[in-house]
């Protein structure tokens, strides 16, 4: 596939006041539309290529700003077309009015994201890096910054394109054996059925690296709760480091959600303070808002990725503990025992039979205590033994696709061990490949282009 051709024009820089703003077009004859409104010591197309020209923009009655700009060649710009740079004075006028003038010369808007997908369609970068690059505008911490990264400098594009080669080199052999099956033996046999499953463990490596790179950037939702006045906001504020939400000694005081982002250690964690988890019959006013609380902690609890459940070392155990935890072990959670500073009545047998949490920990939201090791444990429940660094941004496409080419790989494993059937093992090899493929973009069908570009900004 190529790039349709014309040329586009965007306003590659965030609108408002700054001190440069981009300006880019690309599409053959760039360079030539720039000339009817670029006047610097020659004209822009007959510059020498990447090199930075001063000048100014002129509509034809006055000059609109003194800009640089600059050209590309075909083959070496970002879309891998010829390109043009227009680097104006930061804020909105003067970026806009350049932009008309590209458009009064027969340049269109570009789509979101069109840049990236022509420089996709160029064969610039596959269509994992072209994915990275969104991952690297939105990186919030630098572990995931360095996750995109990773992948935008085509480390995972070569590691997939390694085992691509692994799965075309094992098929070759197959479908030789196949043209002679009475002349295989079991060692051949054996030795397909080996490499097969080897490839797939590669890809199930590859697998784990690209979901912990899936969230980093996507981030874990934590939905905080507990039986009322158990510390859930005191708690939520300790780890926050500031008083995020509203703290009494009153039970019940907080009766809706609220969220607020943590980073620690890479990792975007976004904690939902709920109300207090309890049975309760509406009878009055106060218990109807009450009671619609109770049931927006529970979708908060739905729509999390696991839960810290808070329970009061100060308090014996109540129904409204087992509510909570009930609702609580409905994803992975962990325990935090508030409070701790105080005389705690709660026995280690008690807390037992709560359930089975991924960690317990001691915390005291009021003295500090306990808070960074509650950070860790929240940390290590979204990332398990993984390391940010071990990361690969990935989206959940590209998750999908390698957990479907390991099991197509895993499958011919076990096709070839018994009943060997050369011919099955040949087809489920092929279609692993195929998920390979898709990774990197080859064959991608237009809707799914349109689909992953159109989250971009426009002028990326």
């Amino acid at each position: 596939m190529r790039p349709d051709g014309d040329v586009i024009a965007a306003v590659a820089t965030a609108w408002g006041d700054a001190a440069v703003a981009i300006v880019r077009a690309s599409g053959a004859g760039s360079a030539a539309r720039a000339d009817n409104f670029f006047r610097g010591a020659r004209p822009l197309s007959l510059e020498t290529a990447r090199r930075m020209v001063l000048g100014n923009i002129s509509d034809g009655s006055e000059v609109v700003d003194q800009v640089l700009a600059v050209r590309f060649e075909r083959g070496n710009s970002y879309t891998g077309e010829e390109s043009v740079e227009i680097h104006c004075h930061g804020g909105m006028s003067a970026a806009r009015r350049c932009l008309e003038l590209f458009t009064k010369g027969g340049a269109r808007i570009a789509l979101p994201g069109e840049f990236t997908k022509r420089a996709f369609l160029s064969g610039r970068i596959d269509l994992a890096q072209a994915e990275a690059v969104l991952g690297v505008i939105r990186a919030r911490s630098d572990a995931e910054l360095a996750s995109s990264g990773r992948a935008l400098q085509g480390e995972l594009s070569a590691r997939v394109s390694e085992l691509s080669g692994e799965l075309t080199s094992l098929l070759a052999g197959i479908e030789a054996a196949m043209d002679f099956p009475d002349d295989v033996d079991a060692a051949e046999y054996a030795d397909f059925a080996s490499a097969a499953s080897e490839t797939g463990r590669k890809i199930l490596v590859l697998l784990e690296r690209c979901r912990v790179g899936m969230t980093l950037q996507n981030g874990v939702r934590v939905a905080i709760t507990g039986k009322p006045n158990a510390g859930k906001s005191s708690l939520m504020n300790a780890m926050l480091g500031s008083d995020r939400a509203i703290v009494t000694d009153i039970p019940g005081t907080t009766r809706d959600t609220l969220d607020a982002v943590l980073m620690h250690r890479g990792l975007s964690v976004t904690l939902v303070d709920t109300a207090g988890m309890r049975e309760s019959t509406p009878e009055s006013r106060a218990d109807v808002i009450e009671s619609i609380g109770v049931e927006r902690s529970r979708n908060a609890i739905k729509g999390a990725d696991f839960c810290l459940l808070v329970a009061d070392a100060s308090s014996s155990l109540m129904d409204e503990d087992f509510t909570a935890a009930a609702a609580a072990l409905e994803k992975p959670a962990i325990l935090a025992v508030n409070k701790s500073d105080l005389d705690s009545v709660l026995t280690d047998g008690e807390l037992e039979v709560l359930g089975n949490f991924t960690a317990r920990l001691y915390v005291s939201a009021l003295a500090g205590t306990g808070v960074d090791d509650l950070k860790d444990a929240i940390f290590e429940t979204a990332m398990g033994s993984a390391s940010p660094s071990d990361g690969m941004m990935a989206t959940g496409r590209m998750v999908s696709a390698l957990e479907e080419a390991a099991c197509r790989a895993g499958e011919a494993a076990v096709v070839l061990g018994t009943p060997r059937r050369l011919d099955v093992a040949g087809s489920l090899l092929m279609e692993a490949g195929e998920c390979l493929s898709s990774l990197l973009g080859r064959d991608a069908a237009e809707d799914l282009l349109d689909e992953i570009f159109s989250s971009f900004c426009i002028g990326k």
